[in-house]
């Protein structure tokens, strides 16, 4: 009978694993990630993926696999499979390092606390949760390493010299779950590698680890096998060590310091050594040993390495200072020695470095082989002196003070070089997902624990603000920002860097599925994946509000099987109806229907916008009366400031009806500011509704774009809400109303729940957004002398350039917005009317 394997985990370098699995003629599960199926699923009998990337998610679905396919063996890869696979040991009774000590292997804390109970030596250490506590401990001790209790790579390791280093550490870690502090121990630094079988050690391999040594230790080479001096010694510490642990069979990574008398421990893991170890052993010993780990998982007789080995290791190369990599020059020549045995890259041109602070800012490495540890040491010199990584640095010169009253420059001229971002000197960890570089800018202001989630097709834009993405502790690329897969990879590479996310934000539309996704794998913020469908899906979120006592028109939705076909009867929500995609923005492909034969007919031929991936549709009653859109900032649960403003007209109005999308209806495109004063009954009820809305979708903590339509007879009925600034026109008229940035009062209410009350001089304030009559291509613009000369404005954008084109489908191919402001009604509406004739954009 076939044996069969579960491995939990492989990736890259647990590819051994399943190589070894089919050559002992295993039927072989694996659970992995999806980014890893065209990898390995060719090479196993099942492949199966985790619902996300936390320990919970690997444990169920492990667990779940177990029950499909029972095992006889079971193999953890990395750090977050530990436990998974532990479990699913001790369930079935297989092999296994024990469930305690799987356990332990994951905590810090619980190790020293057992090499404390069984008299090994160690560093003295505390574990504590306070500021203080850990100042007081510290005195006397200096210098002492910070560590969090969980974590791999150095990620999250500091060594630390004084009190003040402490307390700025801690701070900056937001300490409020428990950290380990220890006395550092200075001394080689080296890891062991070992196979354990029914407690017994049968095989150990020690390897001298190369860090970049206080404050965070990365390390940069291995090298292996390393032969101590007194070897007697140090075996029988290592093996003291695994009897304290508890540890019963499969592979053992313990890494520690020796200083040629006492062996400390720093830390162990019961799973595969990182940095390409297992795979230097295969080499250097010329033995697999991802058989004989599947062997001992198995309770099979191992099979050991015999004869004398070779030396192998493994050199990793760093960017020499923060920037942009420009280039990654000889890699190939490198490649060619003969001791090389190849050349991997993590990153590559066009990403930025900011620094050498955990395994995860390496740019490139190199394994090596030779006969001698002599020839490995030449082999790692000769590496680094061939491979030159080539960096960019952010542009020092400030640019010029742009017009007081211009709120961008014009799309036409070039962009002059940026100011480098005030950078907050601590606060909170932030992700954010998608570019919006006056966010990024406002948000290193308010913290310098910024990482950024960018999408491929960002990138070009975002290189145009090296000053801002050099500044950002990490960015990441993907395909998309709504990929589970690719968001599952950075959370996974935050979480084993020991990067402990407070926030994350996305003030993209599009972005808000992936921004809740990244909330629920990171364990932080709001409601997750239900949240983020509630405010991204208009049937969603108008189920959820109308259950909550909420007014909602009639709607109902149109599925994927149904979309963009003709043949099939439309719902009946009574007419006329509105027909739009269920994930729409904007008025992107929305239309509004007079009865059952145009809905067929708009399904026929509806495109789909480029923007969207989804085809779902909702179609719902039209709402007569006047439109209002609410944007506010909650922390919460509590409005640290809230706008209600009023459209113009409708913006349906503005779309074209006919489909050619030739002319624009002649109407204002805009919104005014309702303030308060003149209108407190009206704040008063949105204030009511907003809150109810809130509750019913969850919302807590968020910058919110909410619309609502307030019919004939006064009544106000939900229409849709985002967790976003709104678009267009309305961040540059907040500013106004605010009297400071719109961005940095978000940055800060959102980081640390208050923000500095702002003054407008203006009573009346609102925006125009200006296009031409007809479609066309634009032939002239007004300058921004001609502009800044009308009286009454306060900012403006102009989005396009001539030679641009300019059409009608919907209601956001922006040209020029335009905010004004006046101090009576009377003169705001006169500003208006010369704001609207003065300036002209002309096609052809």
């Amino acid at each position: 009978m076939t044996d069969t394997l579960l491995l939990v985990g492989a990736g890259i370098m647990g590819r051994g694993y399943v190589a070894a699995a089919r050559d002992l003629g295993l039927r072989t599960v694996l659970l992995d990630d999806e980014a890893w199926r065209e990898k390995h699923e060719q090479h196993v009998a099942h492949f199966e993926t985790p619902a996300g990337g936390t320990e919970t998610h690997w444990l169920r679905a492990a667990l779940d696999a177990a029950d499909r396919y029972p095992p006889q063996g079971a193999v953890p890869f990395a750090e977050q499979h530990v436990l998974a696979a532990a479990r699913v040991q001790d369930r079935l009774g297989l092999p296994g390092p024990s469930l305690a000590a799987a356990e332990a292997s994951r905590n810090k804390a619980v190790q020293r606390a057992l090499f404390s109970h069984s008299g090994l030596p160690q560093p003295d250490y505390a574990v504590v949760d306070d500021a203080d506590r850990a100042a007081e401990w510290s005195r006397g001790r200096y210098p002492v390493v910070v560590k969090p209790l969980r974590g791999v790579g150095s990620a999250g390791v500091r060594c630390v010299a004084g009190e003040d280093e402490l307390r700025a550490d801690l701070t900056r870690r937001d300490l409020g779950q428990q950290v380990l502090i220890e006395e550092y121990v200075d001394a080689p630094e080296y890891s062991w590698e070992a196979l354990v079988q029914n407690g017994e050690v049968i095989f150990g391999n020690h390897t001298r680890k190369v860090t970049t040594g206080p404050p965070e230790f990365v390390e940069m080479q291995h090298r292996l096998p390393h032969r101590p001096a007194d070897r007697d010694r140090v075996d029988g510490q290592t093996a003291a060590l695994v009897a304290a642990a508890g540890i019963r069979t499969g592979i053992v990574h313990l890494e520690y310091r020796d200083d040629g008398t006492v062996l400390r421990p720093m830390e162990f893991a019961v799973r595969t050594p990182g940095d390409h170890i297992l795979e230097l052993m295969c080499r250097a010993y010329g033995h697999d040993f991802f058989r004989s780990v599947i062997e001992l998982s198995l309770g099979r007789e191992v099979g050991l390495p015999s004869g004398r080995p070779r030396a192998a290791g493994v050199v990793f190369l760093s960017a020499a200072s923060p920037g942009r990599i420009t280039s990654v020059d000889g890699v190939e020549a490198a490649q060619l020695r003969p001791d090389v045995v190849r050349v991997g890259q993590k990153k590559h041109a066009g990403d930025i470095v900011t620094g050498l602070h955990s395994s995860g800012d390496r740019v490139a490495h190199a394994l090596l082989l030779a006969d001698t540890s002599a020839g490995v040491d030449a082999a790692a010199d000769a590496v680094l002196r061939q491979i030159e990584i080539r960096v960019e640095p952010p542009s020092p010169e400030p640019a010029p003070a742009p017009a007081a009253s211009a709120a961008s420059a014009p799309a036409a001229s070039a962009a002059p070089a940026a100011e480098p971002p005030l950078i907050a000197e601590e606060g909170p960890v932030v992700v954010l997902c998608k570019w919006r570089p006056d966010m990024v800018r406002a948000l290193l202001a308010a913290t310098p624990n910024l990482h950024l989630v960018l999408e491929e097709s960002e990138l070009a834009t975002a290189a145009a603000s090296p000053e801002l993405t050099a500044a950002a502790r990490s960015v990441y690329r993907v395909g998309s920002v709504d990929s589970i897969e690719e968001l599952t990879g950075v959370s996974v590479d935050l979480a084993v860097r020991g990067v402990r996310v407070d926030q994350v934000l996305s003030f993209s539309e599009d972005a808000q599925l992936g921004a809740a996704l990244l909330r629920a794998l990171l364990g932080c913020g709001e409601a997750g994946a239900h949240l983020g469908a509630a405010v991204r899906d208009k049937r969603m979120m108008k189920r959820l509000v109308g259950a909550a006592g909420v007014a909602v028109t009639e709607w109902a939705s149109l599925p994927t099987d149904v979309t963009f076909a003709d043949g099939n009867t439309p719902p009946d929500v009574g007419f006329p109806a509105v027909v739009k995609p269920a994930f729409g923005f904007g008025t992107m492909s929305t239309l509004r229907v007079e009865n059952a034969a145009e809905i067929t007919a708009f399904l026929h031929d509806l495109p789909k916008p480029d923007r969207l991936a989804s085809g779902h549709l909702i179609v719902e009653r039209f709402v007569p009366g006047r439109e209002l859109h609410i944007d506010a900032l909650w922390r919460e649960g509590k409005a640290l400031f809230l706008n209600v403003s009023a459209y113009y007209v409708p913006r349906l109005d503005h779309v074209a009806t006919d489909g050619a999308a030739h002319a624009a209806t002649p109407t204002r495109d805009g919104s005014y500011v309702l303030a308060p004063e003149d209108h407190p009954e009206l704040h008063e009820r949105i204030l009511a509704m907003h809150t109810t809305v809130n509750e019913a979708l969850g919302i807590d903590t968020a910058v919110t774009h909410l619309e609502v339509f307030e019919t004939p007879t006064g009544d106000l009925v939900f229409s849709e809400i985002a967790t976003r600034i709104g678009g267009g026109w309305i961040p540059d008229m907040l500013t106004a109303r605010l009297g400071q940035s719109v961005f940095s009062t978000v940055a800060t209410g959102l980081l640390y729940g208050a923000i500095e009350p702002g003054d407008s001089p203006y009573r009346h304030i609102g925006a125009l957004h200006l296009r031409p009559s007809r479609a066309g291509t634009i032939t002239a613009l007004p300058t921004g002398e001609q502009i800044e000369a009308v009286d009454g404005v306060i900012s403006w954008r102009l989005m396009k350039k001539t030679g641009d084109r300019v059409g009608f489908s919907h209601a956001m191919d922006w040209c020029l917005m335009v905010v004004v402001g006046a101090d009576t009604a009377e003169e705001f509406e006169a500003t208006l009317d010369r704001v609207e004739t003065q300036l002209t954009i002309e096609v052809e």
